[in-house]
């Protein structure tokens, strides 16, 4: 029995330092920033390199310098006192070094009572969880699962009205089909919930399966990939492709989409 986690974006630390850059850009980006990756910024004693420079055009401004450390051992002082004149120079409002092993002690203290954020791969999903679930999943899952919510919703009387036209074998058919994709719309019409009634991810915990097992309040017929999913994109993913194929199997009993 595990004991079920708060929820994160991403389940895996990424492999590699590119891997690392392209991850933070793509959370950022779904965010809503313009990010730029390996950003030439001029400063005054030269050039630098940014690895990741995200920019939401806000009013106040809102812009993040990012460094990424997959390193074997903790970021030392000079790391952060040297992004720390960097940040500071290039107009950037918030500094953030993200670094899969941690900092030593003096690297902290160099980043106190200054715009630099110290944060391992956990910390800075949780910084943007927030906004990555309310303005890209959400939306998105409401979306993407819309159609498979008029195939099963209870009520719905235009396509009611196109089932009685079927012949009474794909009557039968789009029966079966309500009934088992009926736990696969719940959970998407769950989230389409929080959506609307702006419920966010610090009250969800995941895997979605019950400790021990039961799978009462879900319904026996979910995926395992939904189930036991450990992060929120691959939910998000899970739900999607699923929810895409028993929309396609609807579709086919209609002949097109209903």
């Amino acid at each position: 029995m595990t004991e079920a986690m708060t929820a994160l974006i991403e389940a895996d630390l990424p492999d590699s330092w590119q891997e690392l850059e392209e991850a933070v850009a793509r959370i950022l980006v779904e965010c809503g920033y313009d990010v730029e990756l390996h950003k030439t910024v001029k400063l005054a004693r030269g050039d630098v390199d940014i690895d990741v420079w995200a920019d939401d055009h806000s009013r106040p401004p809102n812009v993040i310098a990012v460094e990424c450390k997959l390193w074997s051992t903790p970021v030392p002082k000079t790391v952060v006192h040297s992004f720390r004149t960097v940040v500071g120079d290039s107009g950037a409002n918030v500094g953030l070094v993200v670094s899969s092993a941690g900092f030593q002690e003096g690297a902290v203290k160099a980043a106190a009572y200054s715009t630099v954020r110290l944060l391992d791969w956990a910390g800075f999903q949780e910084m943007f969880i927030e906004r990555w679930f309310t303005q890209f999943m959400l939306p998105r899952l409401a979306i993407e699962t819309d159609p498979l919510q008029e195939y099963t919703e209870p009520i719905n009387s235009r396509i009611f009205r196109k089932a009685d036209e079927l012949a009474p074998g794909r009557q039968e058919q789009f029966k079966v089909l309500r009934k088992l994709y009926l736990p696969l719309a719940g959970i998407a019409l769950g989230f389409r919930a929080r959506l609307l009634d702006l419920e966010g991810a610090d009250s969800l915990s995941l895997p979605l399966r019950p400790t021990g097992g039961d799978l009462s309040e879900f319904g026996v017929l979910l995926p395992d990939d939904i189930l036991d999913a450990k992060a929120l994109r691959p939910l998000m993913d899970a739900l999607i492709e699923h929810s895409r194929d028993a929309t396609a199997e609807f579709d086919d009993v209609f002949g097109s989409r209903a």
